[in-house]
Formats: C-alpha cells, structure tokens, sequence
C-alpha cells in the first residue's frame, strides 16, 4: 500500500500587499501618533493554504452619495410665563421654516420634536434678624426642542445654518445620510465580488491545485460606514487670537484650535473600490466574499499501478476565520 499526501506551498509573492503612499502630504503628518489616520493595506487580502484548506478572500467598497439629509437644530428658549415661552418658540420656529422655504425645503420637511418644558428656579436670599436663609422662587419657564429639517442637495446645509443663525438657532446636533437602495448596493457589490473569486480560483487551478475538485463551503459578510462614524479630531497646525497686535503690546491668547476632518475608510484592504473618487462625504458600504476549499488529499497514480489510501481529515473553521484540525480517534 502506498499512501501519497501533497503539500500545498503558495509563493511569497500571493501573500504580498502594495502599500501606496502620497507623494504630497498634509500637516496631518505633523500630528503625534498620526499613524492611525492612515492605515492603508494593514492587513492583505487572505490567499493561504492550511494543511489541504485553500482559503480565498474578497474584500469590495461601493461609496455611494446619499439620497436625502436629516439635519437636526437644538433650540432653547425662556420666558416669565409658560404662555411667554411658548409663543417666543413658536415664532423662532415659524420664522426658520419660512426662511428654509426659500432655498426650496417643504414645511412638510420639518418638524419640531419636544424635548422638555419646565419651570426654571431662582435663588431668592432672605435676611432676618440673627439668620440668612436662601430659597428656590419660580423665575420662569424654559422649553428646549430639536427642529429636524428633511434636504436632499448636501449644499443646502450651509443656507440651513444661516437661516437657523438669523433666529438665534446656533447648535447644530447632527446631519444624518440616507441611501434608498440600500440593498442594490449590496447586491452589486455580490456581483463584483463574485466574479472576482472565481478568477481567483481559476488562477489556483492553473497553479496546478485541484480546485475544481475540492469542496467548498463559503460565508459572506457586508457593513456600512455613515460620515458621522467618520469625523476625526485634529488639532490645526495654524494658530489664532481673538486680539491683534497691538504697538508695545504682546499678545498671549494664541492658541491652537482643535478641529475636525473627514477620514474615509482606507481602500489598501480592498480589492474592488467602486466610485472611488469622491468630494462630498459618501455612505462607504462593504462586503466581504470567503472561501473555504477543501483539496484532494490523495490521487490516484494511474501508469505506476500504486494503490492509493484516501486520507480524510475533518476541520473546524471559527467565527473569525480560524481553522484547528479535529481528532475524532
């Protein structure tokens, strides 16, 4: 009886990642610790064989541009009466959604949603003869709201702001993105991705592996990064002052402000990058094609007659892709 076992070595070279870097680099790069904004080609893409297991990986983005916006403003106001605070409310609101009709927002498209209406206290002191007592008198009334406004041109944000500044409206929460077709994108990127792992098989094939042989099993998995995930701080290299200079004086409040930037998820660790060229913060979705195949262990020698012993051997893949041989003795 003879018992033949192959062993599968890949080239160096398949496991290799190109790192790219930018020739023209900005005051980031001054930053300490800066490494972790650019974390391109961390981790290459996975073509590895363990034991008789060839596992092949495909990691594809799509950035897609949203569809429509949902920018939240915080409103506070106060009033000596609740009816006071009410109506002062109501009038700020009123004129902000008047304002945004004209750069062509619906009053449908907004909506004030009510977040608190209380009575605000102050402090009242009382002197008597040998004692000074303090105690809590009703001063007022204070009602707080977010006005939601619905757009759908990214550049009517900043005429957004200025109408909600010209009511004394200056705390912008947040911008929301939203994709309509959320799962065509998905659907595009399985297609791209899919075609793709099957050239990568192909290739494996003319290696001399016996792809076409083994057997398969696959997972996939996709995930999706909104640009409010994605905001970074950052301290500006540039230096500001709220005083100028004046003759025989120093100025001494100049300080450097902190500051915030976009930091898309980098495309090292990606095959397929769809719309990769970008301006306007986009939706970063990501799917990510495995597979699993397990090769012949053993073949059979035709012209020299041997008699060939199949080897099985049973192994378990975890969750995070790792793969341990089972003893079942």
């Amino acid at each position: 009886m003879h018992i033949t076992k192959r062993l599968l070595l890949l080239a160096p070279a398949l496991l290799l990642a190109v790192v790219a870097r930018p020739q023209a680099m900005g005051n980031l790069m001054y930053e300490q610790n800066s490494r972790i904004f650019f974390q391109q080609a961390e981790q290459p893409v996975k073509a590895t064989v363990q034991g008789n297991l060839l596992v092949l990986e495909v990691n594809a983005m799509m950035n897609m541009r949203a569809d429509s916006y949902l920018a939240i403003f915080h409103i506070t106001q106060l009033g000596q009466s609740a009816e006071e605070a009410d109506s002062l409310m109501n009038e700020r609101i009123s004129g902000f959604t008047q304002r945004v009709k004209k750069d062509g927002v619906k009053e449908t498209d907004v909506f004030a949603d009510m977040l608190s209406f209380v009575p605000v206290y102050e402090i009242e002191t009382t002197k008597k003869l040998f004692s000074t007592t303090y105690q809590e008198v009703p001063a007022g009334f204070e009602i707080q709201k977010n006005i939601h406004v619905k757009f759908r041109d990214a550049r009517i944000l900043d005429k957004l702001v200025t109408a909600a500044a010209k009511e004394e409206i200056y705390d912008l929460v947040k911008v929301d993105f939203f994709v309509h077709q959320q799962s065509a994108c998905y659907d595009t990127l399985r297609m791209f991705a899919t075609k793709l792992l099957q050239q990568k098989l192909d290739n494996f094939d003319k290696l001399g592996l016996k792809v076409k042989e083994s057997h398969r099993t696959a997972a996939e998995k996709n995930g999706a990064y909104f640009p409010l995930d994605r905001y970074t701080t950052y301290q500006s290299r540039t230096q500001t002052s709220l005083n100028s200079r004046r003759k025989g004086q120093v100025v001494n409040d100049v300080k450097k402000s902190n500051t915030l930037f976009y930091n898309k998820v980098p495309y090292g660790q990606f095959d397929i990058v769809l719309h990769a060229e970008i301006t306007e913060p986009p939706v970063q979705y990501t799917y990510n094609l495995t597979m699993y195949c397990q090769l012949p262990e053993a073949f059979q020698d035709k012209k020299g007659g041997k008699e060939v012993k199949e080897i099985i051997k049973y192994m378990l893949i975890t969750k995070d892709g790792d793969v341990h041989e089972l003893s079942l003795n």
